[in-house]
């Protein structure tokens, strides 16, 4: 991807505040930053939509079906590239989509593991856009490398909140209907 800049959260938005407190604070615990990351992910700004819209995309749901129907990393990277370009449909969600491909296919069953790190990798996006800020002596990650240690941390948990949900998508609906439920659980999880 070459570098790029990050489009940070709206600052004067009360629900993002909140978010930024979590990356102050150390009394917070990573499960409450979870639930505060995706109510503010999922609250309509000016001029943005809800997280979940990105996510429920045409796209995003041929990158699932493009790992569900591949034997191989390479064939659903080459499936899904093609939906793409066809479509004229790509987005950084999508690509955040695409890249968690190759790591699906080192599990017993992709297409499952697929909608899992598909949520830890958007997850890890989001709080990559603002944390990077609140790095230094008066913030909860004191060191770059402690914030790595902590967006490693709350993205596993995404991991695991998600992989406890149903994995096997039969349709756009589906998918659509697991992008809700999850989002919700995630915003609710204790």
């Amino acid at each position: 991807m070459g570098t790029s800049v990050s489009q940070s959260s709206p600052r004067n938005s009360s629900n993002w505040k909140r978010v930024f407190v979590c990356y102050e604070s150390n009394n917070l615990p990573e499960n409450r930053i979870i639930n505060e990351i995706w109510r503010a992910s999922e609250t309509s700004e000016k001029g943005s939509t809800p997280l979940s819209s990105e996510m429920k995309s045409k796209a995003v749901y041929s990158c699932y079906e493009a790992v569900k129907s591949s034997q191989t990393f390479n064939e659903a990277l080459q499936k899904f590239n093609n939906h793409i370009i066809t479509n004229k449909s790509n987005s950084i969600i999508a690509e955040f989509a695409k890249r968690v491909i190759p790591t699906a296919f080192q599990s017993k069953n992709p297409s499952e593991q697929w909608a899992a790190n598909f949520f830890k990798e958007v997850t890890k996006y989001i709080i990559s856009r603002d944390a990077s800020g609140y790095v230094g002596t008066s913030y909860r990650n004191k060191s770059v490398k402690e914030l790595i240690a902590f967006k490693d941390s709350v993205a596993n948990k995404v991991n695991n909140v998600i992989s406890s949900e149903k994995r096997v998508f039969k349709s756009q609906s589906d998918w659509n209907s697991f992008v809700d439920n999850s989002i919700a659980k995630l915003k609710s999880s204790q």
